[in-house]
């Protein structure tokens, strides 16, 4: 699976899962632009893509912000003339309590709808026009499987944010498919990042741990590898007949 020559938007880049996409389409050849709030973890990620020869810029952005998107786009097309593939990685409940709806207060609940669904609208809109024009592109967002099941570890509103993307992606695939874009989404189970396994470790007993476990059938967590490997297909010429889909990564806790 090669993407030589590809360019490649990835929000929220600089830790976790957003980081393992753009370093993984950094390393099959494509150009990608690494874009986060955090600059010094962003520093190192284009340092750790350099290492390998990789071909990168950097922008700080906030993906809830429209200026910081537009500039994000623009910057992108002033140095390859087109953007093949975007992925709205950037999202989460940071900061934010998982508290009874009762008190969750509004501004927790804008931060955490923004941070996932806003920002996927936004960046989306953005990259819409270019990949028309080329009649081509690869769309991918991050849902999650608390979509599907609710979240033993996210609040109510982070679960929303995560379903309604989903809903986003099918609704947006009807409208571009007929401009040669693919739109999907991933909808990652329990992922090992180094934030969700403190995560995991700290907010679960040994007891509560093993009984999750036991609801998966292959047994295990998801790697960073897992959901790299299904990103990297979504957003290849291999899935050029995949639109629409939200496909869930989670060793079969949930399947439809």
């Amino acid at each position: 699976m090669s993407f030589a020559g590809k360019s490649a938007i990835v929000t929220g880049s600089a830790k976790g899962l957003g980081r393992s996409f753009a370093m993984a389409l950094a390393r099959k050849g494509c150009t990608v632009m690494i874009t986060d709030i955090d600059e010094e973890a962003m520093s190192k990620t284009v340092s750790d893509i350099k290492s390998f020869g990789g071909l990168c810029l950097v922008r700080r952005v906030d993906a809830t912000k429209w200026p910081d998107i537009e500039g994000m786009v623009q910057e992108m097309i002033n140095f390859c003339g087109r953007i093949d593939i975007l992925i709205n990685n950037a999202g989460g409940s940071i900061g934010v309590p998982k508290v009874p709806i009762e008190e969750i207060t509004e501004a927790d609940w804008d931060k955490t709808v923004n941070l996932n669904l806003k920002s996927t609208f936004l960046c989306t809109k953005a990259v819409v026009p270019y990949m028309k024009k080329q009649k081509s592109g690869k769309i991918l967002s991050l849902s999650s499987i608390t979509a599907r099941t609710g979240g033993e570890l996210t609040p109510v509103q982070y679960v929303c944010s995560k379903g309604a993307i989903s809903t986003f992606t099918r609704q947006v695939a009807l409208e571009l498919g007929s401009f040669g874009i693919n739109v999907n989404a991933i909808g990652p189970g329990i992922t090992l990042t180094e934030r969700l396994q403190g995560m995991w470790t700290q907010r679960k007993t040994e007891e509560e741990r093993n009984t999750y476990l036991k609801k998966i059938p292959l047994g295990r967590l998801a790697t960073v590898e897992d959901i790299t490997n299904a990103a990297l297909f979504l957003c290849s010429s291999d899935a050029d007949y995949i639109t629409g889909q939200t496909l869930d990564v989670n060793g079969g806790m949930f399947s439809v």
